[in-house]
């Protein structure tokens, strides 16, 4: 996405969906130059990991902000990991479940419909806690 200036993180995971990422890549993939990672890595880390890691577990925008998380604030201890579990409560309180099963299945609503709201939610929350 060289050459393309973001407003946001939101903007950016949105843009990267749309042209074909997957959700954690859109996810990861937002805020990689935060962590002065090329878009490659970010790509390659998330790859397995949409449609809840292939296999319809945890949302692939939950595991992209994760990896983000634990970029930030991961350490060998694992001393700092509220920061995950702070995500993903707020997650979870926000959308009632943290499997993409679950996610993708309301009533009347399609997949195309309901990985934007989630990885906008997950962009939008590492936007804020980047700051």
């Amino acid at each position: 996405m060289k050459g393309i200036d973001f407003v946001d993180y939101q903007e950016k995971a949105t843009t990267l969906h749309e042209s074909g990422e997957n959700c954690c890549q859109s996810v990861l993939g937002c805020c990689c130059e935060h962590f002065q990672m090329d878009a490659e890595t970010a790509y390659r880390l998330g790859a397995f990991f949409g449609g809840g890691m292939r296999c319809g577990e945890v949302c692939g925008a939950v595991t992209g902000a994760l990896m983000a998380l634990g970029l930030a604030y991961g350490d060998q201890e694992n001393r700092k990991c509220q920061k995950s579990h702070e995500f993903l409560k707020a997650f979870e309180a926000a959308y009632g479940h943290l499997a993409c099963k679950e996610l993708l299945a309301p009533p009347g609503m399609k997949k195309k419909e309901m990985c934007p709201k989630y990885i906008n939610f997950a962009a939008k929350y590492l936007e804020d806690e980047f700051k």
